[in-house]
């Protein structure tokens, strides 16, 4: 990647040689709310977590999550390549329930889905996020 003036230039390749470059535009968006539709764990709460990744810059955010509850984000990103975010349920990997953690999924957002809503259904688990426009 190259720079100028401030800007982020990607360089495009084309049959294995650089042909243009193009000035990177940035995308903003609000993660608006995660829907809790169905937990992973059998009995109780998930202990989730959210990671995203925008572009090269990274957060995480903790909350137990019931059956039906609604945890309300609202997180901006900027990003000029994409949003990566995942949702783990932390269980307890030591004695005496030896449970794991779970990743219960991965969403991919591209800067053309500004406006939308993502699922995460690993493992028994269901669980939806929205985002708009930011």
């Amino acid at each position: 990647m190259a720079k100028e003036s401030g800007k982020k230039v990607y360089r495009l390749k084309h049959e294995g040689s650089i042909t243009r470059d193009r000035t990177a535009q940035t995308t903003k968006i609000v993660l608006t709310k995660l829907t809790c539709n169905t937990t992973e764990d059998n009995a109780g709460a998930d202990e989730c977590e959210i990671r995203i990744w925008a572009d090269n810059k990274y957060q995480s955010h903790r909350r137990n999550m019931d059956n039906g509850e609604v945890w309300p984000l609202n997180i901006t990103m900027e990003f000029s390549y994409k949003v990566k975010v995942q949702l783990w349920d932390l269980d307890n990997p030591g004695f005496p329930l030896y449970d794991d953690h779970d990743r219960l999924g991965t969403i991919t957002i591209n800067p053309g889905q500004t406006d939308g809503s993502g699922t995460f259904g690993e493992d028994g688990a269901d669980y939806t996020l929205d985002w708009i426009p930011g």
